[in-house]
């Protein structure tokens, strides 16, 4: 998904500018949301779509050098040791979320940003130092709005937790400091406006959380004490052991899929000792400790815990595996901490502990045997053993506890490279020779397609009947990475009105969450392709199976056979016939098709405004359909046809001339921020064709403009604008204040 997205925005950035409208995403999609937020990613948009595979490589080392550095500094806050808080900046910086995680980018972005967020709040909690806080909070909510309620839902826990460690339960300022501490974030968030509020239109707008394919409904059925089914206890346990220890990439043997799954690796370490964090507490500190600790595990023995944290919107765990990562780090550092300072440790937990987690390790379900990978559980064995008998040292005599500083470091650095390696190297990745051989992104569709813009200037669209992209599940956004117009689309959230044209014309289930996420386009119904200005074949078939769907053969490179749509339509035609959207949906899928040569569909709402329009007979749809009539129908429609003057992605110009009131149809799914003139003076865009969009032209020439503004973003700017300005404001005061109280 990412380096076809990067490709997509880099190219879009040089030709374009800003982000807005994309012909590449699906039929057409605002591609503004969510672009924005992921700075690293941003930066890697910079380069040219060649050197973007490598420069994500060196992005991602430098993002874990980030988490170490800024982990450091956030547990150093903590008032830890330096030792302590380098083994949690180490255990943080190759956890499992970073390093596996990060080979889907955003993830380990996510690391970086949370561990801004933390060291902001730790510098305002014990200094009065507010500026990173607001910093973290408003870099989660440019990389994605939903961060804001997960993270949300643990700050509440973790302020409560430290406000009472550092002001030793003081509560008559906590409600003014929490009050404070809101205002900050709401400032932060205030500043992502801009971003912000895009984003949150496209989540609540998209068939995963709006449409009909929600899963909140079959969520919040759940039972709420219903306990977690035993693959994923099972998965749950030995993840936490290592990311791969059930297995790596495609080879995964866990619940759901090898990212999804749990994933609270952040090593053996951490497992030996955050149970000794609660012997360096108070009464009181073990009651708060307590409290945040049950709820957060919580969702992992009760499923419907999880999905209340993700607002029942999914069934996955992500950014809750790292919430699990952080407060078992945090833990952890106290623990080592503790025992380094006072030279204690209870021998009794350390042995109960050492013992519970080899009879975890030892103990899975008999089905569920082969699935552990025994080669890492006789490491994850002895790295539990060799854990223990150090934190016994460590509470020794100081010469025995500087060499047992010295070995864990050194053990623990080795764990992290040992499980590190296998998460990066032994799983299918893209190598340096994809880049150069005329394989993957780079095989001969790029020769295919830059033969098609060479010699034709209109606008038209491809299918291909392979995928270029070489993961396991295929890529059907091979439009993206190699700069062509498709169909096809994966999207977490495709355009709403891009899914219901498809499940209207039967092409996919709109109801099936995963169909509107791997929309499959239009490859297997060649009459709504060409109404989809689909004008040409990328095949690599040694049949004539191509050709004999009405296609010539124009040209070949390499294994790449090239065909022109002899039924191809443009962007733009005219239909003087209409039936209503109700009627339309009783027809059979066949019968759809034919339909759609005919006559444009209205909306149920718009049928008083389409009355000029003669009505459709259905009786048409019924007789046998032939190349020859098929020839006709389409030479009918293209007609009085859109003449385009100018094209870019957000700007078309045109003009068409007809003998009668018609509907002039644009095969662009229906967005709301699409405007259009009509001779100079605004005009109203529908909604036809079950998703795409409409416009009603009068007799004569008719002069169309169109023009696309991402909705929200305007207003957004401006709230980000005012929010800049209270935060410069704010700045210069306690500079003002600071200088004060030195004068």
């Amino acid at each position: 998904m990412y380096h076809p997205l990067l490709v997509n925005i880099s190219e879009y950035l040089k030709n374009e500018g800003v982000p807005a409208w994309s012909f590449s995403q699906g039929m057409g999609q605002n591609i503004f949301p969510l672009w924005l937020g992921d700075f690293f990613s941003n930066f890697i948009m910079l380069f040219d779509k060649n050197t973007i595979p490598k420069v994500i490589v060196f992005m991602e080392i430098l993002k874990i050098f980030l988490c170490a550095f800024i982990f450091f500094k956030f547990l150093k806050e903590l008032k830890v040791t330096g030792f302590a808080a380098m083994i949690g900046a180490l255990l943080y910086a190759f956890s499992g979320y970073v390093i596996l995680g990060g080979t889907w980018i955003i993830f380990s972005t996510e690391a970086v940003y949370v561990a801004i967020m933390l060291l902001g709040f730790e510098r305002w909690l014990n200094k009065g130092k507010w500026f990173l806080f607001l910093l973290g909070i408003s870099l989660l909510g440019f990389l994605q709005p939903f961060y804001l309620y997960s993270y949300t839902i643990f700050l509440i826990g973790y302020i409560i937790v430290r406000y009472h460690d550092v002001h030793n339960g003081n509560w008559k300022n906590f409600i003014f400091f929490s009050l404070k501490t809101v205002g900050i974030a709401a400032l932060g968030v205030g500043i992502t406006a801009y971003q912000l509020l895009p984003d949150v239109l496209m989540l609540i707008e998209s068939p995963r959380v709006g449409g009909e394919a929600g899963l909140s409904a079959k969520l919040k059925a759940q039972p709420m004490f219903a306990m977690a089914d035993e693959v994923l206890r099972f998965t749950t346990t030995f993840r936490a052991f290592g990311s791969d220890m059930l297995g790596v990439g495609t080879n995964f043997k866990g619940w759901q899929n090898y990212l999804e799954a749990p994933l609270f690796y952040c090593g053996i370490l951490s497992l030996v000792a955050f149970p000794h964090v609660f012997s360096s507490l108070t009464k009181k500190q073990k009651l708060f400790y307590g409290i945040l600790t049950f709820v957060f595990v919580l969702p992992i023995l009760f499923p419907y815990f999880r999905y209340m944290f993700w607002a029942f919107s999914g069934d996955y765990f992500r950014t809750f595996s790292l919430v699990i990562s952080v407060l078992m780090l945090f833990f952890t550092v106290k623990a080592i901490s503790f025992i380094e300072q006072n030279s204690k440790i209870n021998k009794i937990v350390l042995l109960v502990t050492g013992l519970f987690l080899l009879i975890l390790l030892y103990t899975p379900g008999t089905q569920f045997k082969s699935s552990v990978d025994s080669g890492m559980r006789s490491f994850a064995t002895f790295m539990i053993v060799t854990y223990s008998a150090l934190l016994f040292l460590l509470a020794s005599t100081a010469s025995i506890k500087h060499i047992a500083k010295v070995a864990l470091f050194l053990v623990c650095f080795f764990e992290v490279l040992y499980f590190s390696n296998s998460t990066i190297n032994k799983r299918v990745a893209m190598y340096n020779s994809e880049l150069t051989s005329k394989v993957g992104y780079n095989d001969y569709t790029t020769d295919a397609i830059k033969f098609l813009n060479t010699n034709d200037k209109s606008f038209f669209r491809v299918n291909k009947d392979y995928m270029s992209g070489m993961a396991i599940h295929g890529s059907i956004n091979d439009a993206k990475a190699q700069c062509f117009y498709g169909t096809p689309s994966y999207h977490s959230f495709n355009q709403k009105n891009y899914i219901k044209f498809l499940g209207d014309l039967n092409v996919i289930d709109a109801k099936d969450e995963n169909s509107t996420r791997w929309a499959k386009g239009l490859g297997d119904r060649p009459i709504l392709f060409s109404i989809a200005s689909g004008k040409y074949w990328l095949s690599k078939r040694p049949d004539n199976s191509v050709a004999n769907m009405g296609f010539d053969s124009i040209a070949k490179f390499g294994d790449v056979k090239v065909y022109k749509n002899k039924f191809a339509l443009p962007f733009g035609f005219t239909y003087n016939n209409g039936i209503a959207e109700d009627v339309f949906k009783k027809l059979s899928t066949t019968q759809k098709d034919f339909c759609l040569l005919r006559s444009c569909i209205i909306g149920n709402d718009d049928k008083l405004t389409f009355t000029s329009l003669k009505q459709f007979n259905l009786n048409d749809t019924t007789a046998s359909m032939t190349f020859d009539n098929y020839l006709a129908y389409v030479n009918e429609l293209k007609k009085d046809s859109f003449s385009i003057s100018k094209f870019s992605e957000n700007n078309i110009k045109g003009s068409v001339t007809v003998n009668d009131s018609k509907v002039l149809f644009f095969s662009i799914p229906f967005d709301e921020g699409w405007s259009a003139k009509l001779n100079g003076t605004d005009a109203k865009l529908y909604r036809v064709n079950a998703g795409l969009t409409g416009l009603l032209i009068n007799k004569g020439k008719n002069d169309v403009e169109l023009s696309f503004e991402p909705r929200l973003r305007s207003k957004g700017k401006l709230i980000s604008i005012v929010s800049l300005l209270i935060l410069f404001g704010l700045l210069g005061f306690t500079l003002f204040l600071r200088r004060k109280k030195t004068t």
